[in-house]
């Protein structure tokens, strides 16, 4: 086991119109969760990279610190890593200088310019996008390193080579690129057209920006992902342990709580493509 993705919280301050989330139920994980997660993986292994994602997981910056300072504790002899994967709108100066000091590894979501605040608005509806433009801006003045993800609809595809040259003018050196996982019918109209995806990752080949999907498909082994090698562990807010985030609420494999009474058997897939998304295009809606 290499990497556990903590789902620290089921709240969020947006609305984004492909959510993915299996339920809206405000809830946050609890620290027993998080920590029994963590001595089920460190027991047999060394190293380890744990991701923070939610919902939201800024909105619950308070478990972050307290689970860091748990291993800091108790696995200083550990080689562990750190990493957020945020909306960045609830960066600010504290937060960021934080994130500095327990040398945490950023991903920001944000899915272009022009259309962002349609697929990523507030709860309220008012715009996002220049706040997660702020908080690039934050991370950059702080000389924090950090990565952008993009989910890729039909909404944003045709201004996908756009966005990127602004993100190189920036000074962006990271990015990724998320093909819709549909979990819901309404989602089944924001799908992509993957050769068009496709064409113009091949025109974005060359471009001076490293694109993790390039890279990937580059690598000469089957590891699509950390799935393929059995080498990942969600677990959400409840305890519950799924193959990857996207399959929440899909082939739920035990409680991280109960793990000394539940027979656990990790899921593993071989593959070299999108397991997860396949899965969701064939049965979504049925």
């Amino acid at each position: 086991m290499k990497y556990l993705i903590l789902k620290i919280t089921n709240r969020c301050n947006l609305n984004c119109l492909y959510c993915y989330a299996f339920n809206k139920n405000n809830k946050d994980m609890d620290f027993e969760t998080a920590k029994n997660a963590i001595n089920y993986i460190l027991k047999t292994d060394d190293k380890l990279k744990i991701q923070f994602t939610g919902g939201e997981p800024l909105l619950n910056f308070d478990l972050i610190e307290r689970i860091i300072d748990y291993c800091n504790e108790n696995y200083a002899y550990k080689n562990i890593s750190y990493a957020i994967q945020t909306n960045g709108t609830l960066l600010n100066e504290k937060i960021v200088k934080k994130i500095a000091e327990l040398d945490i590894k950023i991903g920001t979501s944000i899915d272009g310019l022009k259309v962002n605040d349609t697929l990523r608005p507030y709860k309220n509806k008012k715009p996002s996008t220049i706040d997660t433009l702020r908080s690039i801006y934050l991370l950059k003045e702080h000389n924090i390193p950090f990565g952008v993800t993009v989910v890729v609809t039909n909404k944003n595809l045709p201004h996908i080579k756009e966005f990127v040259e602004y993100l190189i003018a920036l000074g962006i050196k990271s990015i990724s690129f998320d093909l819709l996982k549909p979990k819901r019918k309404e989602h089944l109209k924001l799908m992509p057209n993957e050769d068009e995806f496709n064409r113009i990752l091949d025109e974005l080949r060359d471009y001076p920006i490293y694109i993790k999907n390039i890279r990937r498909e580059e690598k000469l082994n089957k590891k699509y992902c950390f799935l393929n090698s059995g080498d990942l562990l969600f677990v959400n807010e409840f305890g519950n342990i799924y193959p990857c985030p996207t399959l929440e609420g899909y082939f739920y494999m035990g409680n991280i709580n109960k793990i000394d009474k539940e027979n656990l058997k990790l899921f593993k897939v071989d593959c070299n493509y999108c397991f997860a998304r396949k899965f969701l295009i064939e049965n979504v809606g049925r």
